[in-house]
Formats: C-alpha cells, structure tokens, sequence
C-alpha cells in the first residue's frame, strides 16, 4: 500500500524524547528467532535480527494484542495473550517468546486484564517503555511491585508514561510520543470504552438471540449472527493446556483504581517514501450518545469527571461540542488512514450489535480494517459470527458499499502470528 496521506492534527508534546540505545545492543539469537516467528523469517535480517524498516508488520497475538513492526522498530499493542501457557497450544508461543522479542515500547489501550495482563513483568524483564494513561500506570506501578516480590522481575518498577493529564474529559488533549522520532511520529488521545449501560440504538442490529445454544434470527431485524457461540467440537480440537497461574507465574494485572475503562486511541504515522499511517484502538465506544462504561467508586459515582452513572456525559462539552462529536471530529481529521485495528465486539453488543465500530470507521476512513477483541467477551472460535455481524451493521448504517474498507478478518487460532504485511518503500 504505498499512498501518500493529508492532513495533520494538532498535538501537545510530551516532554523529552526516549533514547535509542536499544537499537545498539547485540541482538541474541534468540530474539531473531522471535522477531522471525511474529514477522516471519523473510522479513527479518538472520544476522542482526533487524526487521525490514520499508515495511509494516502487525502479527496477532490473541484478543486485541499485536505485536508490530514499523520502520524497523519492534513494539506491542496491549500484552494479554487469551490463552498464556506454559507450552505452545492454540496460543503458538509462550511468554518467553514475547521476552525475546525484545519489542520497544508497549502500547496499553486501557487497564483490564485483557488488554493489560503481563505488560509490567515484559517491560521489567526487556527495558521496554510502557504508555498507558495515568490511572493505568498507576496499575503498572503496583505490577511491578507485586512480581518483584515474588521474585519475577529485575527490577522493582517500570518506566510507565503517563498519557493525557489525570480525570481529564475524553478528547480533550492530543498527545504526542516522540520514542519513535523521526522515524515515526505517535499521537494519542482518550477516547470512550464501549458500555452495556448506554442506550439502546432502535435502528442498530444487535446481536442475534440464542436458543438452546443455537442462533435465532432477531424477529423485527432478520439478522441471525453474531450469536457469540463456540463451536462444541472446538473445545474437542484445542484443549486447554497448563495456564500460568501462582506456583508457575502469576503476571495478571491488578484490579484496584480507576484505571481499568479509561481508554487511550493511538495514532502511528511512519516516515518513509510515503506516509503510512494506522491506528489502533482496543475498545470501541459509542461515540454517536457519548457513553462509556463507568468504572463506579466506593461511593457509587464514576470515577471519570462528567459521567452520570450509567457512564454517558450528558450536557458536557468539549471544545463546543459533546463529548462523542468532538472525538468523531478527531477521528474524522485522521481521515483517510491505510490501516484500522480496532474493536470490533462492544460490550453493548446485545443494544446496538456492531454498530459502534462502524461509526468510527466511518470518521478514520481506512483503506484496510483489521479486527480485534475477537477472543475476549468474544468467546474463541467465534469470530467468523462477528465478522457476519459486521457486514451486517455496515448495511444497517448505510454506508455504501463502494466505500467499505478492504477488511482482512481475523479467525482464531488460524490467524495468530500471521505477518499482515504493509509496504512502505516507493515504486
């Protein structure tokens, strides 16, 4: 895909730029024979295990975690792998693999366990920097603590950036992550978890209603997926191995503060020939009635500024505008971008279906759409009913056709480490 991309968006810089000595230490060979098994043996160099810097690489880890390449730079985006075990199952590597990695920097969406599990114990172990928002540091920080008592780490914390000021309202700051300078310029904003607590959308497809664990068609819709059913013969053809759990490795994520829904949408831009740009989000919210899911305090009130307690802002604005029109007017100044991975399943998937994901679609324009969050809430083996679904909100928003996104679905375990990858050099 080599297309050049217009339009740029204001930021506020986060001050000082993180060194690159990392790119100078010796490369093991363990770690090419990683970087090989997530980017594939003919895109990274046998000798120094440098990965080609003319391409971009994502490879799937599992749920809404990627581990990705852009101009040579080795990264992840989240680090919760559904099925972590001590032997390669349906799940084809182990932690020790993402350790030899060696990746950059890790990318947190938001703080649940199934975005944010192990990102502590990879950062303690590589070096790497991790970017979150400030109430998701605050988790890491006790991560951190947490494996170092139980003598799993080097160290007792983590560098964590904090990305955006603490309570502040969803996108009311962009920011700018200058690790990557000049290679690639990142940029971040927060933006709203999807929610079973908003409202109901009479005109959405929501998802198909089960019967006896077989899919009905939903009387005044017709649709009959995403049922969120797993197949009974996948249980039969990828048995659970042995997880990592206390007595071999417990790296999950603490579930204290308020760091848990509050989300982060990040913005890559690499420099090359042409400027390839992709986004990334691993929840999708419902921007179109400005919802979120609440994440409520002791004294049952949100923890997030603004939101009642069903997690919309209702009457609050940002730079004159809701809160949900003022993040699609951000999301629309990306627009066109060449990649979007994003979160296809909604927590209020039972409301408005796959609606949500489709309205930001609308605004980032992208040439190809890659899906996430398909083994989590989503349940395994069922991603294909999601991709059905998809299809299925398209109409139901009526965007034509002839401007749907080139979708690479994602099918698990199919589809885990499968290099997608992007060419960013010149004709």
């Amino acid at each position: 895909m080599r297309r050049i991309l217009f339009g740029m968006i204001a930021v506020v810089c986060l001050a000082g730029s993180l060194t690159e000595q990392a790119n100078a230490k010796p490369v093991s060979p363990a770690t090419i024979a990683a970087r090989q098994k997530f980017f594939g043996p003919q895109n990274v160099n046998a000798n120094n295990g440098k990965v080609d810097a003319n391409k971009v690489i994502f490879s799937w880890l599992t749920n809404a975690s990627f581990a990705a390449a852009m101009n040579g730079h080795v990264v992840l985006l989240d680090s919760f792998v559904t099925r972590l075990e001590t032997a390669p199952g349906r799940t084809p590597f182990v932690i020790q693999d993402l350790l030899d990695l060696q990746p950059e920097a890790i990318f947190l969406g938001h703080g649940h366990f199934d975005h944010a599990d192990n990102a502590a114990y990879i950062a303690a172990q590589t070096g790497a920097t991790i970017y979150a928002s400030p109430e998701t540091c605050d988790n890491m920080a006790i991560d951190a603590t947490n494996n170092f008592s139980r003598g799993y780490t080097q160290v007792a914390t983590v560098h964590c950036v904090s990305l955006t000021d603490r309570g502040s309202l969803p996108g009311a700051q962009i920011v700018q992550i200058n690790q990557f300078e000049p290679d690639v310029t990142i940029s971040a904003f927060k933006h709203l978890h999807s929610t079973n607590t908003g409202l109901t959308d009479p005109d959405a497809v929501p998802i198909a209603a089960t019967s006896a664990g077989v899919c009905q068609p939903t009387a005044s819709k017709g649709n009959t997926f995403p049922c969120n059913l797993q197949d009974p013969r996948d249980p039969l053809l990828f048995p659970a191995g042995t997880p990592l759990e206390p007595g071999t490795l417990n790296i999950a994520t603490s579930r204290q503060g308020a760091g848990g829904p509050i989300s982060i949408f990040y913005v890559f831009t690499v420099h090359s020939d042409h400027q390839f740009r992709f986004v990334w989000h691993n929840t999708t919210g419902d921007i179109i009635d400005s919802c979120a899911l609440p994440n409520n305090n002791s004294s049952g009130q949100p923890n997030e500024p603004g939101q009642d307690k069903t997690g919309c802002f209702p009457g609050v604005t940002v730079n004159g505008k809701s809160v949900g029109d003022n993040l699609a007017s951000i999301m629309a100044s990306l627009s066109p971008v060449d990649v979007e991975l994003g979160s296809v399943v909604s927590l209020g998937f039972n409301q408005n279906g796959e609606r949500d994901i489709v309205s930001y679609i609308q605004q980032v324009k992208p040439t190809v759409f890659i899906p996430n969050h398909l083994t989590a809430v989503a349940v395994e083996g069922s991603s294909l009913e999601w991709k059905v679904g998809f299809f299925d909100a398209l109409r139901a928003r009526g965007v034509p056709q002839a401007s749907w996104p080139e979708v690479d679905w994602l099918v698990d375990p199919n589809d885990y480490l499968r290099p997608m990858v992007f060419e960013t050099k010149a004709f």
